[in-house]
């Protein structure tokens, strides 16, 4: 079985609808206050997906700042450039976080949200990180530990079994627990860590684990013998114990700030 989600236009019609909820709009504020945006910056958004962190972004440079954005997948660009089709100062690029297409030092700081858990060659990656950014620039990064995920489910086995196959979305399904000593390695200073922890008591299009639920649902079935049967039984099971009142999701995400030394 291949390894890797495949973003297509109608993953990120699903991711669209995931990241209006409200819990992972405080995520992006997470974010945002964490890169401490100055009006008049220049501002890189590594895998922009939808654009919703991007339109946050030109809101905090003003029309002095600048922002880029860039995503391996069209369809994602798309709907960021549709988002953010008001503003003048944002531009969009299709390309790959390992072949970053900006000059060196461009760059006063970048955002890589839910990102580098997708990428195989992470030293490429944070080289060019690293290469983009001006002296003393900053990046903010997002990944998520998914071993910390907590699911209530009346069925604890299937529950396991679907988590598991759900870790074949992504490259690296714990590399918050490495990911400072790899940006120390890249050249960076670690300036905050930091946890970030979705709490859903409730199922539903407000939540984000609804919204990773319906992912799931599309992902798993066919792999670690998981039928599309069982996959509907669990999200059958689900929507049982959220009517019940006994439903219950957590799961952490790590933020790290990391700068580039001023020489």
């Amino acid at each position: 079985m291949t390894r890797s989600i495949h973003f297509d236009n109608e993953t990120y019609r699903r991711l669209e609808v995931m990241y209006a909820a409200p819990d992972v709009a405080a995520q992006r504020r997470a974010v945002l206050e964490a890169i401490k945006l100055l009006p008049g910056e220049k501002v890189l958004d590594i895998g922009c997906g939808p654009g919703f962190v991007v339109e946050e972004i030109v809101g905090r440079v003003g029309t002095a700042g600048k922002v880029s954005a860039m995503d391996v997948n069209a369809g994602a660009i798309e709907l960021a450039r549709a988002r953010c089709a008001a503003h003048s100062n944002v531009e969009f690029q299709c390309a790959k976080a390992t072949a970053l297409p900006y000059p060196d030092s461009s760059f006063d700081a970048a955002v890589a949200t839910q990102v580098y858990e997708y990428v195989r060659d992470l030293e490429a990656a944070f080289r060019e990180l690293y290469r983009v950014l001006r002296p003393e620039g900053r990046t903010v990064i997002m990944d998520t530990d998914w071993r910390t995920a907590v699911w209530h489910s009346s069925d604890a086995a299937r529950m396991e079994r679907i988590l598991n196959a759900w870790d074949e979305h992504l490259v690296d399904p714990v590399l918050p627990r490495t990911l400072g000593a790899r940006l120390r390695d890249a050249g960076f200073m670690i300036r905050q860590q930091d946890v970030f922890v979705f709490l859903n008591t409730e199922y539903n299009a407000n939540t984000y684990s609804h919204g990773l639920a319906k992912m799931i649902d599309a992902f798993v079935p066919g792999r670690h013998g998981i039928t599309k049967q069982e996959v509907t039984a669990w999200a059958d099971d689900l929507q049982k114990l959220a009517d019940s009142g006994d439903y219950f999701f957590s799961l952490n995400r790590y933020l790290f700030v990391g700068q580039k030394p001023s020489r």
